[in-house]
């Protein structure tokens, strides 16, 4: 198993853990890594060839599945956060995507800071 596998496992361990089901604990770091991995293509097909998987039928069945509960998965991106913080009173701070218009007509624009431009402009 190369370092990077070995990185997301250790990372994916406490979302995994929150996830409970057996199957998608199994199958959601497969998945990722065919997301993550060097294909251009994300459909399940060349996915699953990339991952030397038989086939995609139990990608598609991991994905398909009905809807589950995703709060602890959130609360454990918040305690990683807050732990790769370093404290619990610590900011991440990040600028804008903020992309600058001409007009003021587009869904969501208005003055405002824009980080590209570095001023208050329509964006």
């Amino acid at each position: 198993m190369g370092r990077g596998v070995q990185d997301l496992d250790s990372w994916l361990a406490p979302f995994l853990a929150a996830l409970g089901h057996k199957k998608r604990r199994h199958w959601a770091p497969l998945y990722l890594r065919g997301l993550l991995g060097p294909s251009e293509r994300k459909s399940l097909q060349p996915m699953a060839a990339s991952l030397g998987l038989s086939g995609h039928d139990q990608l598609q069945h991991f994905i398909a599945n009905p809807a589950w509960d995703d709060t602890p998965l959130w609360q454990v991106l918040a305690e990683q956060a807050d732990r790769l913080m370093g404290r619990s009173r610590a900011a991440l701070v990040r600028d804008d995507t903020a992309l600058p218009k001409k007009g003021a007509l587009s869904v969501g624009v208005e003055r405002q800071y824009c980080g590209q431009l570095g001023k208050r402009a329509h964006c």
